[in-house]
């Protein structure tokens, strides 16, 4: 078997064409973007980690399993800019990773489809950019757009070398950027054939930001999920084991709808699938001789995604639906090739019918009210808040814009995990924090000696799933922060 899917071996440089091409779709895109991007802190968009991930990037922490360090590394680089907000500069990494990811798709389509032409090459890679759900995580504090470039740049140096060091490495560079570009390792090994030393030699090499986890574990970031010092806490971080119980099978009708709208693509791309099938004398004018494997391995992933999509139960379980869409748009450019430079209007057309509903440059409300609770907190008063949202944002404006920083912050739902009580007790030993998940003793021994408030920034009618644990405390109700009578 082949370790590549290249039919001219000679062929190792882009035409200065093909490069214009994938820079010009990469600043078309992110032009839109910027229009349509959050200017600050934001939870649209099934995005609620954001603010997390912000503050763990910009202080250098570990945000949620797996820790993320490529992303956390990266952003920090971003947040040196002087552009905006802390928060709108990771927003702008979004968008130029996401951007940069649709200019390099560019460059993968003409190398898997050696006849398309060039405005087929750039409305598949629009048409990819400008899908909603691609969309919606480009303009947002996440790690998709991360995940994206790196795996673009994989795909890129698979389809043109197959399985190198190179193409190892960048996979293994993007399982650190989301643990599902492993579905991706299939199509690496099998294009490898029996030379895989040197493929999983690279996957080995782009895995080490993981290494880095115990050093950033070291520092003083209020964000540190977990206790990456040992081989064990460093697995269970790095493996996202705390998710297992998200992968289920069952069937839900909203979670199936959900998914099967996120796949804008599939029509088009079931139509591109059957078309080589029935017409295979025509499909040959677009992929080169010995690639039709590639092909089916592109498919067999793309599938692997939906179907993980699928069993994986969390509201926004369709955002693992992104590097399958990267897939469909690079496959149904043969498709886009028959309409010539008309195949351009789509994407136009695209961004036309949906910029209002992913338009967020006029998303501020997460900022004013962050800043109302924490006025309105007591000084030196004992926070305990109900999830990730409320106490990421209190961290984002305590540890990065120096607000309120007498305040002292617990979290009940984190307060399960025994990791972060020892952390809560080495980074305020003034506090007194019980060795075990008793939220009631934290209330009653704090309560003596400072305020003791609830703190929501999550609006909701009634009691959410988040607020059960602090409701029993029973408290003094306000709008957003709730004191104990003492």
């Amino acid at each position: 078997m082949s370790a590549t899917f290249r039919s001219r071996p000679t062929e190792t440089r882009w035409g200065n064409s093909e490069l214009l091409l994938a820079l010009a779709t990469g600043f078309i895109v992110l032009g839109v973007y910027l229009f349509s991007i959050a200017p600050d802190l934001t939870w649209a968009n099934a995005a609620p980690d954001g603010v997390e991930l912000v503050t763990a990037s910009a202080t250098l922490g570990i945000p949620h399993p797996p820790g993320y360090p490529t992303y956390v590394i990266l952003g920090k680089i971003f947040s040196w800019l002087p552009l905006g907000t802390v928060a709108f500069r990771y927003n702008l990494f979004s968008a130029v990773a996401t951007a940069g990811a649709a200019g390099i798709l560019v460059l993968a389509i003409r190398a898997h489809h050696s006849r398309i032409r060039p405005a087929a090459a750039m409305a598949a890679s629009l048409l990819f950019a400008f899908a909603p759900l691609v969309w919606s995580q480009a303009v947002v504090a996440e790690i998709y757009g991360l995940n994206l470039l790196v795996l673009t740049v994989f795909l890129l140096i698979w389809l043109r070398r197959g399985a190198t060091f190179w193409s190892g490495f960048w996979l293994g560079l993007a399982v650190t950027t989301h643990l599902t570009s492993i579905f991706f390792l299939p199509a690496l090994l099998f294009a490898g054939g029996r030379n895989l030393l040197r493929p999983i030699a690279g996957m080995i090499a782009g895995l080490f930001p993981l290494l880095l986890l115990p050093l950033l574990a070291a520092g003083n970031s209020p964000i540190m999920w977990g206790e990456p010092t040992s081989l064990h806490a460093w697995w269970w971080l790095v493996s996202g084991r705390l998710y297992a119980a998200n992968l289920r099978p069952a069937l839900d009708f909203d979670h199936l709808a959900g998914i099967f709208r996120a796949l804008a693509l599939g029509p088009a791309a079931i139509a591109g699938a059957s078309h080589g099938t029935a017409e295979p004398s025509r499909l040959e004018a677009f992929v080169r001789p010995g690639e039709q494997r590639a092909r089916r391995l592109l498919v067999l992933t793309a599938c692997i995604y939906v179907a993980f999509a699928l069993l994986y139960h969390t509201p926004d379980a369709a955002v693992n639906l992104l590097p399958a869409l990267m897939i469909l748009s690079l496959l149904i450019a043969p498709v886009l090739d028959r309409l010539g430079k008309a195949a351009l209007l789509l994407p136009l057309v695209l961004v036309t019918l949906t910029f209002s509903a992913r338009d967020l440059s006029g998303d501020r409300e997460v900022r004013p009210n962050a800043l109302r609770l924490l006025n309105e907190a007591p000084e030196d008063a004992l926070l305990l808040t109900p999830g990730n949202r409320t106490i990421f944002t209190i961290f984002y404006f305590q540890h990065i814009e120096n607000v309120r920083s007498d305040i002292r912050i617990a979290d009940a739902n984190l307060f399960a995990f025994d990791w972060y009580r020892d952390r809560l007790r080495e980074q305020h030993p003034e506090l007194y924090v019980p060795e075990g998940d008793d939220l009631a003793a934290l209330q009653r021994v704090n309560s003596e000696s400072r305020p003791f408030c609830l703190a929501d920034l999550v609006p909701s009618p009634g009691v959410s799933a988040d607020d059960r644990r602090t409701t029993r405390l029973g408290s003094v109700v306000s709008p957003q922060l709730e004191c104990i009578n003492r």
